[in-house]
């Protein structure tokens, strides 16, 4: 076998290099700023989603405290209505008239009808 000798014709060799099919370039792009976008939008959806989250634990708590208040409200209604029963039981008139007998010796005395001469 012949050993051909790379010295030897380099036209060919040149022409041979030349030959390879190029391969298309791609155009340049720029990717620099495009993930900017992409993290605003991630941020803006966490933030809302952390923020409806939050107003409906808050709807919750309060949903409680109106039902609360409102239970509270009847009982204080309640004890307001059987306070003025009590309140009229306890200013009668003969319930102070009993207590003021008994204890104190309160004696009624009885209306006199005294006439006085007219004067002339």
């Amino acid at each position: 076998m012949r050993r051909k000798s790379t010295t030897g014709n380099k036209k060919t060799m040149a022409k041979a290099v030349k030959k390879k099919p190029k391969q298309p370039k791609l155009p340049a792009t720029n990717y620099g700023l495009l993930w900017l976008p992409v993290v605003i939008l991630f941020v803006l959806l966490s933030c809302l989603s952390v923020f409806y989250i939050w107003e409906r634990i808050r709807l919750r708590e309060i949903s409680r405290e109106i039902v609360e208040l409102r239970k509270v409200k009847i009982t204080l209604s309640e004890d307001i209505s059987s306070l003025r029963a009590q309140a009229e039981e306890l200013s009668s008139y003969r319930r102070i008239y009993k207590i003021a007998s008994e204890n104190f010796g309160f004696i009624e005395l009885k209306p006199k009808i005294i006439l006085s001469p007219k004067p002339k």
